[in-house]
């Protein structure tokens, strides 16, 4: 049998209580005798009447406090819900700008590679090129040009590893905050269940 929630036998409880208070039991030892005094006696059936509404007051009671726990708790429990969201909503904040900064990396590496292979395509021309020519000044023209276009070269490699670095600490980095993103909905996916 499922035992029901806490507020429901608070609710039980409750209207149990407020009947007892409202129908006030007919205990005669209670009464005023002619001479104004009260019997200070009761009777044997009235004193098992009390035990038996102190037992009910004392099973209230410790349903009362079962109830109160059980409203820190859910309180608590909100209170850690609530907190946890806003951890969950600022990590997908990170994902997300992670995600925005690899893919500009990522078109970053492309561009510089792209850069890079112009360069590397000239060369084989200009190589070519500088083996026929036998004017020394045209030569001198060409050799100058090879160097500008070798620096060139060069440099755009530079970029490209430059550009590959910085993917791969950010694919890093990703992979990281995409972790905590999961452990983070596996917290809440616990809490809410």
């Amino acid at each position: 049998m499922r035992e029901p929630k806490p507020w429901v036998r608070f609710s039980c409880f409750a209207v149990v209580a407020a009947f007892a208070a409202c129908a006030a039991p007919d205990d005669p030892g209670s009464r005023v005798t002619d001479d104004g005094a009260r019997n200070s006696a009761p009777p044997p059936a009235s004193a098992a009447r009390v035990e038996a509404n102190d037992g009910s007051l004392a099973a209230l009671t410790a349903e009362v406090r079962q109830l109160r726990v059980a409203v820190e708790e859910l309180a608590r429990s909100q209170a850690e819900t609530q907190a946890l969201g806003v951890a969950l909503s600022a990590q997908q904040g990170r994902v997300l700008q992670l995600n925005q900064q690899l893919e500009a990396a990522r078109q970053a590496v492309d561009a510089a590679a792209t850069h890079s292979r112009t360069f590397e395509e000239q060369l084989p021309g200009l190589s070519d090129e500088l083996s026929r020519v036998t004017d020394r000044e045209r030569r001198d023209d060409l050799e100058s040009m090879r160097r500008a276009i070798d620096a060139e070269h060069n440099r755009a490699q530079l970029m490209v590893q430059q550009a590959r670095g910085r993917e791969s600490d950010l694919s890093r980095a990703l992979a990281l905050e995409e972790n905590q993103l999961k452990e983070l909905q596996s917290r809440m996916e616990r809490l809410t269940q």
